[in-house]
């Protein structure tokens, strides 16, 4: 019976000192666990620190810009941010109390104040008589007292200056609605888009500004012009960016062959400068349009032979169309485009009626140019997770799991 005994208090102690051991090394597991993932979030948290420039892809001599500077500041314990204009351009209006250095620089310095994350802006005021060409910004940050240090400041760096000799020379008004834009037209024409100049009839100019994320809407109510607006959703932000329609006389000198149909109106149709209007700076764009009641009856048109026309890569692609709304006097329509060049309104009676949609939703029901449709944050919807961080994870817990699970038994 002592025997017995003793083999058991032998057994119950070495019992114990296994226990202890294990519990002593998940608490040790747990440590180095919770070490790591303070290591991994320290870095990844470093490599937040950034500051991006956004500048509007072209201006004229003598026009007044802004210049934005989104910044991530996750983890840092400071703000010194210098940023510099291209020499001999003017800078302005610095927000969250920049200071100007000097005429073309400005300065942010902040201590023990830095927010989460941040959209600082500048104007810069571009001399009347810069030459045409490009124009390129520079700048450091440093937002940490640690490592990295001072950086550059990146995206965006580079903007053009058109020359202003080739400015539609036109009369510019200022329009109250909508928030900021402007807008010209005139008759005859000026032939710079490279239509001939005795083939256009009206010309009509609008500048809005570009806000990435929000639903850009020019609009047009010329009589003289059948297009009643243009809209799409911007990917990026561009400053101010104009459209024009120019109502032609007859078919654009840039096609060989005439609209299929009985053409209602011949137009061109161009948004911002060479290579704006790509799929990497626009969404969903859309042409609204309206046809005359009295053309359609006087010609025996029906509503559903109307189509807007779009010439591209040597031919005319009849656009998706749909009919909107009417009134006493017109029929309002509105056409998916994947880009902008010549157009032509038409009527084509050979056509199949039902190839074209109508009565149906338009692109941008109810929407304005103030609407927004909020684009997905890459970074906020993909974790940056360091690799290999979920695999370490699930091993120590079931690591750990095992061990209490011995243990109770």
């Amino acid at each position: 019976m002592i025997k017995t005994l003793d083999v058991d208090s032998r057994f119950i102690s070495r019992v114990s000192k296994i226990s202890y051991f294990n519990l002593r090394s998940c608490r040790i597991i747990g440590l180095a666990l919770l070490l790591l993932l303070l290591v991994n979030t320290g870095a990844a948290l470093a490599e937040e620190l950034n500051v991006c420039r956004e500048l509007p892809v072209s201006a004229n001599p003598g026009d007044t810009i802004t210049v934005i500077l989104d910044i991530t500041l996750d983890g840092a314990d400071k703000t010194v941010i210098e940023e510099n204009a291209p020499r001999g351009w003017t800078v302005s209006n610095p927000s969250d109390d920049g200071s100007i250095f000097n005429a073309n620089t400005v300065n942010w310095i902040y201590i023990n104040s830095a927010p989460g994350a941040a959209q600082f802006t500048y104007d810069v005021t571009i001399p009347e008589d810069a030459a045409p060409g490009t124009y390129t910004f520079d700048g450091d940050f440093d937002l940490a007292v640690a490592a990295p240090g001072i950086q550059p400041i990146d995206c965006e760096t580079q903007m053009d200056v058109e020359d202003a000799t080739s400015t539609i020379d036109e009369k510019t008004e200022v329009s109250n609605s909508g928030g900021s834009s402007s807008s010209g037209s005139s008759n005859g024409g000026s032939g710079a888009s490279g239509e001939a100049f005795e083939n256009i009839g009206f010309k009509d100019v609008k500048m809005e500004n570009i806000i990435g994320g929000a639903v850009i809407s020019y609009t047009f109510d010329e009589e003289q012009n059948a297009i009643d607006y243009i809209k799409f959703t911007a990917l990026k932000n561009y400053g101010e960016v104009s459209t024009t329609v120019e109502v032609l006389k007859n078919r654009s000198a840039m096609v060989n062959e005439s609209a299929p149909g009985l053409v209602y109106s011949n137009l061109n149709i161009w948004v911002g400068k060479v290579g704006f209007a790509t799929e990497d700076n626009i969404a969903h764009p859309v042409i609204g349009f309206s046809v005359s009641k009295a053309w359609l009856t006087e010609n025996e048109i029906n509503e559903n032979a109307i189509a807007l026309y779009r010439h591209s890569k040597g031919k005319w692609n009849n656009l998706n169309t749909i009919k909107i709304g009417e009134d006493d006097s017109y029929i309002y329509f509105e056409a998916e485009t994947p880009g902008f060049s010549p157009f032509a309104i038409s009527a084509n009676t050979e056509e199949d009626d039902t190839s074209i949609a109508k009565d149906s939703e338009p692109k941008y029901a109810g929407s304005d140019a103030e609407a927004e449709t909020p684009i997905e944050d890459e970074a906020a919807s993909e974790p940056n997770n360091t690799p290999g961080i979920s695999g370490i994870l699930s091993v120590m817990l079931l690591g750990c799991a095992y061990v209490f699970s011995k243990r109770k038994n």
